[in-house]
């Protein structure tokens, strides 16, 4: 009786296990995606949509290094107001998933870079430098 319990044990592990990964799989896959809206709401500047991608509660250090608090309200003023000085002809940024670990179920930490092949180009024709 007792092997048969631990028999039990194991498959009831087992299929856990199989939930486990295929929910992993399935909130890695939402991850991505709100990071690919994320990635197209900045190549389409929307500052609204983009906004509404983030949380409510952001901290921005600005190339100053102040730290501004801010609503949603105010992030999206922040990236409509970013978007009216970069140029329409400026290349998106790649974004790249560098890592996710799930550090319980629908707690993830996400690690992801976004890059500027060529800088950021202004409407002035102006280009602020990758560094």
């Amino acid at each position: 009786m007792a092997a048969a319990a631990g028999a039990l044990f194991l498959a009831s592990l087992v299929v856990v296990g199989d939930l486990w990964r295929s929910s992993r799989a399935t909130e890695e896959r939402a991850i991505r995606t709100l990071i690919s809206e994320w990635a197209e709401a900045y190549r389409n500047l929307d500052a609204k949509r983009l906004a509404a991608h983030e949380t409510h509660e952001v901290e921005v250090v600005d190339r100053f290094g102040r730290l501004r608090l801010q609503s949603a309200t105010e992030n999206e003023k922040l990236w409509s107001d970013t978007f009216e000085a970069i140029s329409r002809k400026n290349p998106a940024p790649t974004v790249t998933v560098e890592h996710i670990e799930f550090l319980q179920p629908e707690v993830a930490l996400v690690q992801v870079s976004w890059q500027f092949s060529e800088g950021i180009l202004l409407v002035a024709d102006n280009r602020l430098p990758l560094s």
